[in-house]
């Protein structure tokens, strides 16, 4: 009988260990590279949202014409009757809107929200093209209110540090019976800075004209009404987002010229604080408030 053959394995080569590495290496440089070079979606910065945490204020402002006064310009002002079912609206730093009136139900004249506002939260700088907007506080609050210095507004086409000069800013702080205006085409943004470490309510937010106001909150950013995330950086999409709608936002600082912009300070130019038109807003605005108070819903 033949004798048996040994089986003889074939020997594998190891692998060496510097060639573990360089190719370990080559792939992480190729990840960092497509993360770097392929654009991610970015986290919205405005959404609608569902709920919000309700008030006897508001629920009072369904019933009756709400009077709040103004000590330091001498004024009291009849607030319009709220919606019973407002839109409400998020934004990415966490203060959120409810709408309780649009243009739907106050004959095309304006929009009011309260800002349910934490502490340390606020809208990077930006302007509206067409709209002029009012700031008041009406429970114990401090709200720093950033503008220019003076009143250069820009028209459509115009972005500052882009083919505009970048204004020169100040900022006011105003807090429960003070009202801050912002006329139409004029850089601002606001800062809660209150003390209390809770949520602040009754901070209120007029826009004249408000048309689109309720797209831009939904976070709208493109002309089939879609709300998909756009594939850019965050800083990039929001400004196309609300560009769209008129009021560019920048969350670099490029507008104003440097990104630590809620350490501004400085005078603010005065326009007045148009009390008189906001109450005649409110007031032609009742003839188109809904019978039953429910506002219109997409």
């Amino acid at each position: 009988m033949a004798p048996l053959q040994q089986r003889v394995r074939p020997q594998l080569k190891r692998p060496r260990r510097w060639a573990v590495l360089v190719g370990l290496l080559v792939a992480a440089l190729g990840a960092l590279v497509l993360f770097l070079v392929v654009p991610t979606a970015a986290l919205a910065q405005f959404f609608e949202v569902r709920t919000y945490p309700p008030s006897a204020t508001l629920q009072r402002g369904t019933r009756e014409r709400i009077v709040y006064d103004f000590p330091s310009s001498g004024v009291k002002v009849t607030m319009p009757r709220f919606l019973r079912n407002p839109r409400s609206f998020k934004t990415a730093g966490g203060d959120v809107l409810v709408m309780l009136r649009t243009p739907e139900d106050t004959c095309g004249l304006y929009q009011i929200s309260e800002t349910i506002a934490p502490v340390d939260v606020g809208p990077p700088p930006h302007f509206h093209y067409e709209t002029a907007e009012w700031f008041f506080p009406t429970e114990d609050s401090t709200f720093r209110i950033y503008g220019t210095q003076e009143a250069k507004p820009l028209t459509p086409g115009l972005l500052p540090g882009v083919n505009a000069p970048v204004p020169k800013m100040g900022s006011i702080t105003i807090g429960k019976g003070e009202v801050a205006y912002s006329p139409k085409g004029t850089v601002h943004f606001w800062h809660n800075e209150s003390a209390s470490k809770q949520d602040i309510r009754g901070f209120y937010n007029v826009w004249t004209p408000a048309n689109g106001v309720n797209d831009w909150f939904a976070g709208v950013n493109n002309v089939n009404g879609s709300t998909a995330q756009l594939p850019l950086p965050g800083p990039q999409a929001t400004t196309l987002q609300t560009a769209l709608w008129g009021v560019p936002h920048d969350p670099t600082g490029g507008f104003v010229g440097r990104s630590d912009y809620r350490n501004i300070r400085g005078p603010v130019a005065s326009d007045g604080n148009h009390l008189a038109e906001l109450q005649d807003l409110f007031d032609r605005g009742e003839a188109c408030y809904p019978r039953d108070g429910l506002g219109k819903r997409p």
